[in-house]
């Protein structure tokens, strides 16, 4: 780490200090035997905290169904360690969103993170419940060190962030030019704040979670971590190859497939889209369907490890491109014999998988084939085997099962013989 830069954050007079009541909060937390009515007297020495805690208890993020009208009513229905948590996360961001940019543009970086607080909590739900709001927290303020070094830097800071095309760019560029990250100075604030280690741990170490040797902290920690793969995904101008990174992990780590793991991501931008308003931040971003839909061509490519969209010219001209409206051209066979071509629209792909939607029904075990142009312009016969075809909207959804990648025969048959022909 950069010690001169470390002791510049360490004596910035301008970085935001710990605010009262997220101090109270910590203490609180520290002891085990609070009670709600301290936590009630502290949500009620400021009107503007109050108004925002009741706010989000009361909205869909929660989905509370009933009115809540103050803090014990809350504290019954979420659970005082909830409740804590949004004290101490309305406090820290209202404190943070005072300081004014020097740099960079800050809409971008609450845009991100509330994707990643979202999208930590949901994970966290569903892989690590008994840490669901220290993750939730943690992946809010993950990123602060962003605004630390935009504080001590400026437009120094500004020059480096904006040279990052993503997320994981911008760690490259940091530790190049700076000799620091921003989870490193995030971690250096966190110091300085106090902040519990479960809190202090995964923003330190939200990219390199291997390196975290207490268990219960590296799992919170890869949570934390994963979460900002998932707003990398609502943020990122091009996202299937965040897309595709992350299907893998989920299915690698949490055994969860692409399906299951496609409406995690759909669950992320809904509660997003609930959480952002709470506290002031404007979205102005797609949905996980629309955005899916926008990337699968590219997501076709990295699947089947085409590299037509290469940044090369020549590659470029060489070989044709899939239409990016979303829609493909799938042939109907039976028994080898190919059918009339239909055009349908892609909704979802996977090295073993296709799933799109058609106006028409295609029956179970139907086989179809799709070509696609490999580097040297020749056509790839990917055969797929239909598994499902489902009802949706006055269309049919359909998903299909990779069954062979076909190999033409001397003269250019796609069905050499009877039996399938594998590469």
């Amino acid at each position: 780490m950069n010690r001169e830069l470390e002791d510049r954050i360490k004596s910035c007079t301008s970085l935001p200090t710990l605010p009262s009541a997220a101090l109270r909060v910590l203490q609180l937390s520290a002891n085990e035997k609070a009670e709600v009515s301290e936590l009630a007297e502290v949500i009620g020495a400021d009107p503007a905290l109050s108004s925002s805690v009741l706010r989000a208890v009361n909205s869909s993020f929660y989905g509370i169904s009933q009115r809540v009208s103050n803090i014990q009513q809350a504290v019954s229905l979420l659970g005082i360690h909830s409740v804590k948590t949004l004290v101490l996360s309305f406090s820290l961001v209202a404190t943070v969103k005072s300081q004014k940019s020097r740099g960079f543009n800050h809409l971008t970086y609450w845009r991100r993170s509330m994707f990643a607080a979202a999208a930590a909590r949901v994970l966290a739900l569903r892989v690590l419940p008994a840490h669901a709001e220290e993750s939730f927290v943690a992946a809010l303020l993950m990123d602060l060190g962003t605004l630390v070094l935009d504080q001590v830097l400026g437009e120094a800071y500004s020059n480096v962030h904006d040279r990052a095309k993503t997320h994981s760019d911008l760690l490259i560029l940091e530790t190049h030019s700076l000799g620091m990250t921003h989870a490193e100075a995030g971690g250096i604030l966190a110091q300085s704040w106090k902040l519990p280690q479960v809190l202090e741990v995964p923003m330190t170490s939200h990219h390199t979670p291997q390196a975290v040797e207490d268990i219960r902290l590296r799992k919170i920690t890869e949570v934390v971590w994963l979460a900002g793969r998932c707003a990398d995904i609502f943020v990122n101008e091009r996202p299937a190859e965040s897309i595709a990174d992350l299907r893998k992990t989920f299915a690698e780590k949490y055994q969860i497939g692409e399906f299951e793991a496609d409406a995690l991501m759909v669950e992320i931008g809904q509660k997003t889209s609930q959480l952002a308003p709470l506290f002031e931040v404007r979205l102005n971003t797609s949905s996980y369907e629309s955005i899916l839909e926008k990337a699968s061509q590219r997501l076709l490519e990295l699947s089947l490890g085409q590299t037509v969209a290469s940044d090369s010219p020549a590659n470029r001209r060489k070989a044709a491109r899939l239409r990016r409206d979303g829609k493909i051209i799938v042939i109907p066979c039976s028994n080898g014999i190919l059918g009339a071509p239909m055009q349908v629209r892609l909704r979802d792909l996977s090295t073993c998988g296709i799933g799109f939607t058609h106006t028409e029904a295609l029956p179970h075990n139907q086989q179809f084939v799709i070509q696609l142009p490999n580097n040297a312009g020749e056509l790839k016969n990917l055969l797929y085997t239909v598994a499902r075809c489902e009802p949706s909207a006055g269309l049919f959804s359909i998903g299909a099962e990779l069954t062979a990648v076909l190999r033409p025969d001397k003269n250019g048959a796609i069905f050499p013989s009877s039996a399938v022909a594998m590469v």
